[in-house]
């Protein structure tokens, strides 16, 4: 035998339930990635070259959000945008409530030791190991003992399947183990 839903009885139930103020109450969503009227200009050869015309964009927290276009049509300034690696032309950039764009180089600084890039072609060292490259970001920043960091990158190479290849080279590696490894040096100062 079928059970028929009564909306008013379900309605009732939710509604003497403990969750039932979550449920009805508003939510305040955070904003966690804000574009303002952000474009970017190069100057190559005397000549303007838009990269990203005016953009507005929120991404609020939890959200997944992806980026979609053609070669060229400016998703990786977009991304570099994100993290000041480019400095855009105009506009205002806030990340979780900063505007990004007035920082000077001291929080520039500060802000990009908070935020784990996955660049598109890896941006491996050749010369140094795959321990080493994920250790670079925690290196770098200066302030962890070297046995708390080479704790970390065991854990991040366990993490992206890696450990047996943390003393090879990145020419030694396929191009989803050179992704992985991205991935682990992004996640190492725990973004």
């Amino acid at each position: 035998m079928r059970a028929r839903l009564n909306l008013a009885e379900v309605t009732k139930q939710v509604a003497s339930c403990h969750c039932a103020d979550f449920l009805t109450r508003p939510h305040k969503v955070r904003s966690v990635i804000e574009f303002h009227n952000v474009h970017k200009t190069y100057r190559v050869a005397g000549k303007e070259i838009p990269a990203l015309h005016p953009t507005n964009l929120r991404v609020d927290d939890g959200q997944v959000f992806g980026i979609i276009g053609h070669s060229g049509a400016g998703k990786s300034t977009l991304l570099r945008l994100i993290n000041r690696l480019e400095t855009p032309s105009g506009g205002q950039i806030v990340v979780d409530g900063e505007d990004v764009t007035a920082l000077d180089a001291n929080g520039l600084r500060r802000f990009r030791q908070q935020v784990g890039m996955i660049f598109q072609h890896f941006n491996l060292l050749a010369s140094k190991t795959v321990a080493d490259n994920v250790a670079m970001p925690l290196t770098l920043a200066g302030d962890m003992p070297r046995k708390q960091i080479d704790q970390r990158v065991a854990e991040l190479l366990e993490r992206v399947g890696l450990s047996d290849h943390a003393k090879k080279y990145p020419a030694q590696l396929s191009g989803g183990q050179k992704q992985r490894v991205g991935i682990a040096r992004a996640l190492a100062t725990k973004p």
